[in-house]
Formats: C-alpha cells, structure tokens, sequence
C-alpha cells in the first residue's frame, strides 16, 4: 500500500480523515477533494497493492485488503507521533467498495484486543456499496465483468472476486455499526429508484445521516468534489468537537 499524508499550515491534525478509494481505484481518485481537505486537516490518501502490482497472482480478499489497510494506518499514525497509549483519532472515508472496507476496518479496531495507534472516531461513506444490495447477484455477470476488467484494467480485475465475497460474507458478520457516528453521502439517485430506497434503509438500519449530492454520478468526488468536501468537513468538526467534550 502506497499512502499520501496531505497538511497545510491551517489544518488542525486530528482526527485525520483518510480516504479509501472503490474498487480499483487509487489515491488519484481523490485528486479534486484532496486538497479541499487538506486545508482544514491532516488527509491520508492511499492506492492498495492490487492496483500498485496489478501483474501479481497472489489472491486478493476483503480480509487481505483490510489488513493491508490497518498497516498502513499503524504507520501513518506512528509516523504523525500517535502511541498505543495515545493513539490518533480517525475518520474513515470509503467510496463505493472502499466504504465497505473502511467499515471492516473500524469493526477490527473497535473488536480487536490488540493494542493501536490508529482509534476510529467516525465513518463517511461516499455513495457505497453494502451487503444485501444485489450488486452483481448472477455468477455470470460476475465472470464477464471480470474478464472485461481484466482486458481494460488488471488492478480492479484482482479486487474484483474480494468485492463480491465482501457482498456476501458481510451480511453474516457484525459491523458495529451504530457504535460509530456515520455520514452517508449519496448520488442523486431518483427518490422513487430501488437504489435510492436501498441507501435510506441502509442509511436507517446503520443510524447514518443520509446526504443527497447534486450530481448523479457514481464517482462523486470527481463530479462533485465541493459537497462531498464541505460534508466530509463538517462531519469530521463535529468529530473533532466530540474528542474535546469528551474524556476518550
């Protein structure tokens, strides 16, 4: 994993918001919202493995991925000067796949008796995916997506078998979702589409606010980078707000 600090001199270090591109995506997705982010705090941007050596063969699954997340969250967080016993305040932002991944991610830390640097404070999740929504149900869409990928894109075409996995193992594994406070910021999907109407459950089941964006675009922090900026912003102030109220 290949992970990208972004601060100014105006930006407030913690929580640090790290940002979790989609299925094969990279740290260039965040491009037009990175440095929107930067100016009010520390920002960490990371590109996984699979689409770092697209070429390599090793199997890649939500686990993997999610592990390799945590590594590089222990040593961004140990290069900012975070401890096991003062570890730095994270807000994790996922696109898409990434979403789904970010909330595993904060389920491991929140579950895990093992000691780190990294403590989630928050999740935003940017139009995501989630179990039980019916992404790619029939095996054959998922072979012919995978081969088309595999010809247009190899890196996504690794990630793809550990997105479908995720679909489908999540449904079985408790996230603890409600223990975080959570912003789901959607595309703007019809209000009477069954993909709306799967976001609002969604967002209800998880105690999320839900955020309609302008654009309808899927990739929503290049099509619309100022709302999703501004929202992530305000969520991870009123994180920040919390840290401070509160004795963590």
């Amino acid at each position: 994993m290949r992970v990208q600090i972004g601060k100014t001199s105006a930006a407030r270090p913690e929580p640090l918001i790290w940002l979790e591109a989609g299925l094969g995506g990279s740290m260039r997705s965040w491009n037009l919202t990175f440095p929107i982010l930067c100016r009010a705090f520390y920002c960490a941007r990371s590109t996984r493995s699979p689409i770092l050596h697209p070429d390599e063969d090793a199997e890649v699954t939500w686990q993997s991925l999610v592990a390799e997340m945590q590594a590089g969250g222990e040593k961004t967080a140990h290069h900012l000067g975070a401890t096991f016993d003062n570890p730095l305040p994270i807000v994790l932002v996922g696109h898409s796949y990434g979403a789904m991944l970010v909330r595993v991610w904060a389920a491991w830390l929140l579950k895990s008796p093992a000691p780190s640097r990294v403590r989630p404070v928050g999740i935003v999740q940017i139009d995501p995916s989630f179990e039980g929504n019916c992404e790619g149900a029939s095996p054959l869409y998922q072979e012919m997506e995978r081969k088309i990928l595999t010809w247009l894109y190899r890196g996504a075409a690794r990630e793809q078998p550990s997105f479908y996995m995720a679909w489908q193992d999540l449904q079985e594994i408790d996230l603890l979702d409600r223990q975080l406070p959570q912003l789901v910021i959607s595309a703007a999907h019809r209000r009477n589409s069954k993909t709306w109407q799967g976001l609002t459950s969604f967002a209800r089941a998880i105690d999320a606010r839900l955020v309609r964006a302008d654009s309808a675009r899927h990739l929503l922090q290049v099509f619309d980078p100022v709302t999703v900026a501004s929202q992530i912003i305000e969520f991870t102030a009123r994180a920040s707000e919390g840290l401070e109220n509160k004795d963590f």
